[in-house]
């Protein structure tokens, strides 16, 4: 069955959130920035330092409409006019065995404030709370997978951050995997805070891969139906007729030449990098997987910028990710990996998610360009 809460309730169910009657000390109150039809974030109004925080946190990574609005939200904060721009109060479930308590366990410490960024829910959308100490100082990012397709992507990005703790690679900062824990069946995930310097990259500004392809072992080359990544795709979705069409196709084009496969991120675009004095920096690992074709970063990342930023349907996107591509075996690798997402996310969500009937529709169409 759908669930059709929206990013507030579900929220609100997993902290256990109960209004505000007045009756309650203001301490450890989260107030509602927005609108119950429209939430923008939760803010920790009970705790003026980690409110404050919550808001200037990570500014050189924002947009400029959002940091001049959080900066707006924190001017109020420091005046103590937290009413104003949070009236609706809650006070969240600090029993045993709360989200809450279990977070505090698995970080060893007594007492936590919280923040939550809202807005609209998707199908793969996890709840990421920021996380203060009792001092209102930032300790902790935490992930939690309240249904399977979530529950999936935030195992994944563990096992990613698990990985780069085996590796010191000064050329890539990655945040550091606190803690892992399960809530009533969901994975929580606690990663340590980006360095607080932080800031955007440059307009146009995209660094390679490189660091990310030489985390795991090297494979040796190998043709598609022989590479694990691509054996795994086979026998797990092969039995969908749009993957067997395009994996079929894709293997009677390139299927004679060994090609190179190595880790990559998932989704190495601009909003998930930033510099730092410590070097390029880089988050959100949920779709990192080991031994995929080489090159397929740079394909998704042209892929994403035209979708997102440029606002192009999946057919325009692919034609672009393919004029981009050096090889054409990428640009169709590129084609392999979005078809068999998509319906690896339908079956694991028990429902379509995201763009998936338009992938579908146009990656046949795709693979015909040359």
């Amino acid at each position: 069955m759908a669930d059709h809460r929206s990013s507030l309730d579900l929220v609100t169910d997993l902290l256990g959130l109960t209004p505000d009657d007045g009756s309650r000390p203001a301490n450890g109150s989260i107030g509602l920035v927005g609108s119950p039809d429209r939430p923008r974030f939760l803010l920790p109004t009970g705790h003026r330092a980690a409110a404050l925080a919550s808001c200037l946190a990570f500014q050189g990574l924002r947009a400029p409409r959002i940091r001049a609005n959080r900066a707006a939200v924190a001017a109020a904060v420091r005046i103590g006019a937290t009413h104003r721009i949070a009236p609706i109060r809650y006070h969240p479930d600090r029993t045993a065995g709360s989200l809450l308590d279990t977070i505090a366990r698995l970080l060893g410490r007594d007492h936590l404030e919280v923040a939550v960024g809202l807005g609209a829910r998707h199908g793969t959308w996890r709840p990421t709370l920021q996380v203060f100490d009792d001092r209102g100082e930032p300790i902790a990012y935490v992930k939690v997978g309240p249904s399977p397709l979530p529950a999936t992507l935030v195992r994944a990005e563990a096992a990613a951050l698990e990985a780069w703790t085996r590796v010191d690679d000064p050329r890539l900062v990655v945040p550091d995997l606190l803690g892992q824990a399960t809530w009533q069946g969901a994975p929580v995930m606690a990663v340590a805070p980006l360095p607080a310097d932080s800031r955007r990259l440059p307009a146009g500004d995209v660094p390679g891969t490189w660091p990310v392809r030489t985390l795991d072992p090297p494979l040796p080359d190998a043709v598609p139906a022989t590479a694990p990544w691509w054996v795994e795709r086979r026998r797990d979705l092969g039995d969908h007729p749009v993957v067997a069409e395009v994996l079929d196709r894709i293997e009677a084009r390139h299927g004679r030449l060994p090609r190179a496969w190595a880790r990559w991120h998932g989704d190495w675009v601009p909003w998930n990098l930033a510099r730092s004095r410590r070097g390029l920096v880089a988050w959100d690992w949920e779709y990192s997987e080991p031994g995929a074709p080489v090159g397929l970063d740079d394909a998704h990342g042209v892929y994403q910028r035209t979708r997102l930023l440029g606002h192009a349907g999946v057919a325009e996107a692919l034609i672009a990710t393919r004029v981009a591509a050096s090889d054409p075996w990428v640009a169709d690798a590129h084609i392999a990996m979005l078809v068999t997402r998509a319906v690896h996310q339908a079956r694991v969500a028990g429902a379509p998610v995201a763009d998936h009937d338009e992938v579908l529709d146009a990656a046949p169409a795709a693979l015909a360009r040359r």
